[in-house]
């Protein structure tokens, strides 16, 4: 793929890969999204505590803060849009979360593998921070002495190298995705813990309400 700009391609964006194609497909044909209020308000917290960790990243290393970029394939026909939260010689990515895994999630590391393909770099970095109210709270504890691996309580931070296999990989779900797309046929539901957080719940399952 090439970083190019082109008109009449199929969008999709970078945090989309390897995540369900159902969710992908709706907002595709346009269906509203009708977020739960428990998930507004992790929102909310997610994106004050990605402005305070970026704040940080900016001032004190450098680093450029929501990176736009295109990967674009006439071949394929679609192109995959991304903002990376912060990015100098590597991109780091940040993921507030109410419990932190132990490993990276694969969907995370496959937005984080779009990056590092964009800037031809060699590895990345997942930082995943505990939401709260007052992020400063979580992020005043971090210990950035050995910088980009840090360290502190309620925070994981994950050194990802870059994943060829992936990459295709994500590339065969976007193009999988855009079959259904074009022939305007559902994919198949694929049920998991996301599901409750999913702004397209209600079509997946209405007897569940709005």
């Amino acid at each position: 793929m090439e970083e190019n700009d082109g008109d009449g391609l199929l969008e999709f964006y970078a945090s989309e890969a390897l995540t369900c194609p159902r969710r992908i497909y709706f907002r595709l044909k346009g269906y509203p999204e009708r977020w739960p209020e428990f998930v507004r308000v992790r929102l909310n917290q997610g994106i004050n505590t990605h402005n305070v960790l970026q704040e940080i990243l900016s001032r004190r290393y450098g680093f450029e803060l929501e990176k736009h970029l295109i990967l674009r394939s006439e071949r394929l026909g679609f192109e995959i849009h991304g903002r990376i939260d912060a990015i100098r010689d590597f991109p780091i990515e940040i993921k507030g979360k109410t419990s932190l895994p132990r490993e990276p999630y694969d969907y995370h590391m496959a937005q984080l593998n779009i990056y590092m393909r964009w800037a031809e770099a060699d590895y990345g970095y997942l930082y995943y921070v505990k939401l709260h109210e007052e992020p400063m709270k979580i992020i005043s504890k971090i210990d950035f002495s050995g910088f980009p691996v840090v360290k502190g309580p309620n925070f994981r931070a994950f050194e990802v190298p870059y994943d060829g296999k992936m990459f295709r990989e994500t590339l065969r779900h976007f193009y999988t995705v855009k079959r259904h797309y074009e022939n305007d046929r559902l994919p198949p539901k694929r049920y998991s813990y996301a599901c409750r957080f999913c702004p397209y719940k209600y079509l997946c399952y209405p007897e569940d309400g709005e």
